[in-house]
């Protein structure tokens, strides 16, 4: 995919006293903490999860061998006390405290660890390319996805066997001991072990969720494991209620090895959708955080000086992407197979006029994929500045001298928010006025677009990117 469009994202959030009262239909005694996130969960198997929302929840009900720093965002020891690493660098050796425990009174041992990591080599999520740092394991969780394809090497042959775990660079020396071995140095090795795709599992409450394949053996969990009251967790909090699309409710782990350091004792995240009533939960006093305002209102909040608007830089990034595939759905040819035409819709955006314009809360406009002043020592090459002028040149050399339609090409947009609907069009306008060209408006509810996203059903649309560890290789 080429580097396009990309406008790096301020998160914003709105912050108030607490008050006592209690929502979403729940008993009981009000939460010490409220909030409305982004959006509702949309997973809690570690193995799936790859959404903000989701990743918050799981850092809450998780403790991976290590934990993050919610001060510094350094790695600080978890379920790990300590680790012994070799002189390469290439060898961790961990060593779990006797006193974590699972939510039900069990210990957490290296087999939780194992278990879950196995898993995700063996029913891969979206981040198991992760493990690839790991020796052995890219190899196992392509062998392994023969196995279970099985589909014989070629004609006549026999169905490939079911690969040896023990060829992976994980190994539990004993119930306290764990030792991974790593293809290559990895800095931020620490990084990764708090990151939820490494959080360990209870795989015998998990048992009764288990779908084992009759002609593989391979198991696979029913996702009713991850829901109250069957969900067993080791964090500092227990998930104690799930009311689907309306609220979540956590409560302080009494058996958490740190429960000393939990200073809240229960936490409600609400599902809000709509933003004007986000708001007036929050104005009301009904909720304690906004993790996200919309930003046309949002603007304004700054323009009037709000001090509990707090806007800053996030680690993440806002871009255009494009089908590249050589054919569309339909198979026809796709025009944004050409690198040309693709470089001239970049080259054809003024990212200032939107910033200006349109998100108006400070955004720094960008070239690159990969935020600037992030890495110390490291900035990423430039990208495509804007450039009307080359752009109409390139799209001419693509066989599009005169502009018009691009067969097949839409622009898919969400339709919720203004802020939405606005970038939609003021991308084709700039492609009408310095290119000539005219691209359909496609309007999509949130989730109809994030399917058609999974499911590659689209040709340009808009999407962002956080990074979830401090290297340039998150990006």
């Amino acid at each position: 995919m080429s580097r396009l469009l990309i406008i790096p994202l301020a998160l914003l959030a709105l912050l108030a006293g607490a008050l006592a009262w209690s929502g979403g239909g729940g008993a009981g005694k009000p939460a010490d903490f409220r909030f409305i996130p982004r959006g509702d969960v949309i997973t809690l198997d570690p193995n799936q999860m790859s959404y903000l929302q989701d990743i918050r929840i799981a850092h809450s009900i998780w403790e991976g061998l290590y934990s993050v720093d919610h001060m510094t965002l350094d790695p600080v020891p978890g379920v790990a006390s300590r680790v012994d690493v070799n002189e390469n660098k290439t060898v961790y050796i961990f060593h779990l405290r006797p006193e974590a425990t699972w939510s039900n009174g069990d210990p957490v041992t290296t087999k939780d660890f194992v278990f879950a990591w196995r898993r995700m080599l063996e029913t891969p999520g979206e981040y198991s390319y992760l493990f690839y740092y790991i020796q052995g394991a890219e190899r196992y969780l392509h062998d392994f996805a023969k196995f279970v394809a099985g589909e014989p090497a070629s004609a006549g042959g026999s169905p490939p066997p079911r690969p040896d775990f023990r060829t992976v660079g994980i190994e539990a020396i004993d119930d306290r001991t764990l030792r991974v071995s790593l293809s290559n140095p990895v800095t931020f090795m620490l990084d990764l072990m708090s990151f939820p795709p490494f959080l360990p599992l209870h795989e015998p409450s998990m048992r009764k969720f288990a779908e084992t394949d009759a002609r593989t053996g391979v198991v696979r969990y029913n996702q009713k494991f991850t829901r109250p009251p069957a969900i067993v967790t080791n964090g500092p909090y227990t998930l104690v209620a799930w009311d689907f699309k309306r609220r979540l409710r956590l409560e302080a782990n009494e058996r958490y090895w740190d429960k000393a350091n939990v200073k809240m004792k229960s936490i409600e995240s609400y599902v809000v959708d709509d933003a004007l009533t986000q708001l007036m939960r929050y104005e009301s006093g009904s909720v304690d955080w906004i993790s996200e305002v919309p930003t046309e209102i949002a603007a304004e909040m700054r323009h009037k000086g709000r001090s509990d608007l707090k806007s800053f830089d996030a680690y993440g990034t806002m871009f255009l992407t494009f089908m590249v595939r050589p054919t569309l759905r339909n198979g026809d040819a796709n025009p944004l197979a050409d690198l040309r035409v693709r470089q001239a819709l970049a080259m054809s955006i003024d990212r200032q006029q939107i910033v200006d314009t349109i998100t108006r809360m400070g955004e720094r406009v960008s070239t690159t994929y990969i935020p600037d002043d992030i890495f110390n020592g490291w900035r990423a090459p430039e990208g495509y500045a804007f450039d009307p002028v080359r752009a109409r040149q390139l799209l001419a050399e693509a066989g599009y001298p005169n502009g018009g339609r691009l067969p097949g090409v839409t622009y898919v947009f969400r339709t919720e928010t203004a802020v939405s609907r606005d970038l939609a069009q003021n991308f084709v306008s700039q492609w009408k006025q310095h290119l000539g060209l005219d691209i359909p408006l496609e309007g999509q509810e949130r989730k109809v677009l994030r399917q058609r996203m999974n499911d590659k059903d689209f040709t340009i649309t808009l999407g962002n990117w956080f990074g979830d560890y401090p290297d340039p290789s998150t990006f």
